[in-house]
């Protein structure tokens, strides 16, 4: 009797593969089912079951010649891509045009606009994001982490009624490329001109040059910063730049491609630009500040971290020798970040700069989410103090 082949499955490459594949996959297992769990927008969950659909495929490929075999893998290779096919016409936004007032501007070295990140929606990736923060991030407790859930939700709830920016594609592709360990680099600049019938005085606008943490340049902080921009007639003008670690290599590059947007837009004052940074971006703010001070009119910090090595130095000082920073954090007596913002405080008063100063009873990390009507009625009027 003629010896039979040995399965593919049981064979010695059958098994290296198999285990392989086993270990490989099993994050997106895992990212699969818990995506599945917490999202709120069925596009998501689409997406999460297109996952679980096609990670067995390799497997079943080990038993190809059992027919029960190959009628489930084309079942579930048929079901899985027809599952990402509708994330990916659902996920086909347009960055906008030259005359829209909300849009993405990339430049050559930007890869794709519509990548993964665009096939989950962001609110739904910001709820996964909140549960791997709170396990490994001891600042942030359970409870915190389910009060962002609540904020973004409603905040992302609200974008979806705006027309001008729910229609644009996410730009979280580049925080996710950067924490697989590849390169950043500089992206997409996110921009929101108000149209010259909105609040503010008349003539050329105030631009602000937001620089985004490590949550990434994610769509819910347009709205919040559209709305400022629609009360004060101030532009917006956003780098994207992986997990905002601005004073990297690159980062730099980032906040220069948005200066020159602002320089050579028609309706902007390239004099009146204010460099704004929120959380780990505060680093950068001030470094880029002591670099070239001449190219910003002031300086706005929230809840940042501060290098006080970079405000000590003497181009820093002087730099911005009589001239405005304001900072927003939260009251954090006890902790390492109050403490510096405090020390900050001292030496930039030392050196006669001017910092405006606002310590807010919340000490929640995420205080410009929690806390923007507070924060967006502080930064008004002191963007036009002389």
């Amino acid at each position: 009797m003629d010896k039979k082949d040995p399965e593919s499955d049981t064979s010695a490459l059958g098994c290296v593969f198999s285990g392989g594949w086993t270990l490989l996959s099993l994050p997106l297992w895992i990212a699969a089912f818990a995506l599945l769990a917490v999202s709120t927008m069925w596009t998501s969950r689409l997406f999460a079951i297109a996952l679980i659909c096609l990670l067995p495929v390799p497997l079943n490929l080990l038993h190809w010649r059992r027919t029960s075999r190959k009628i489930v893998a084309g079942l579930l290779l048929v079901a899985g891509s027809s599952a990402l096919l509708v994330c990916k016409q659902k996920a086909q936004k347009a960055p906008g045009t030259r005359g829209d007032a909300a849009r993405l501007v990339h430049h050559e070295n930007v890869s794709g606009l519509f990548g993964v990140a665009n096939l989950v929606a962001e609110v739904d990736q910001f709820a996964l994001r909140s549960y791997v923060m709170a396990a490994t991030n001891p600042d942030l407790s359970w409870q915190r982490a389910s009060d962002l859930r609540r904020i973004t939700n409603d905040l992302y709830r609200d974008l979806s009624l705006d027309p001008q920016l729910s229609s644009l594609p996410s730009l979280l592709g580049s925080t996710y490329r950067e924490m697989l360990g590849l390169k950043p680099s500089p992206g997409p600049l996110f921009t929101y001109i108000p149209s010259s019938s909105s609040s503010g005085p008349p003539g050329k606008k105030i631009a602000i040059v937001l620089l985004h943490g490590s949550l990434g340049n994610f769509q819910g902080s347009w709205l919040l910063w559209k709305k400022l921009a629609d009360s004060t007639g101030v532009a917006i003008v956003a780098p994207t730049f992986a997990t905002g670690k601005w004073s990297q290599e690159g980062g730099r590059a980032a906040i220069a491609q948005a200066r020159e947007f602002c320089i050579q837009h028609p309706d902007i004052d390239e004099e009146r630009l204010v460099l704004a940074g929120i959380s780990e971006a505060g680093i950068g703010v001030l470094h880029e500040a002591a670099v070239a001070p001449r190219e910003w009119e002031k300086l706005l910090l929230i809840s940042p971290l501060i290098e006080q090595q970079t405000i000590n130095s003497q181009p820093f000082i002087d730099g911005w020798r009589d001239r405005q920073v304001m900072i927003i954090t939260g009251e954090q007596d006890t902790s390492a970040s109050g403490k510096s913002i405090r020390a900050a405080q001292a030496t930039m008063e030392s050196f006669e700069m001017r910092p405006t100063t606002h310590y807010l009873p919340s000490g929640d990390p995420f205080l410009f989410l929690s806390e923007w009507s507070s924060v967006q009625k502080l930064i008004q009027p002191w963007l036009v103090k002389p």
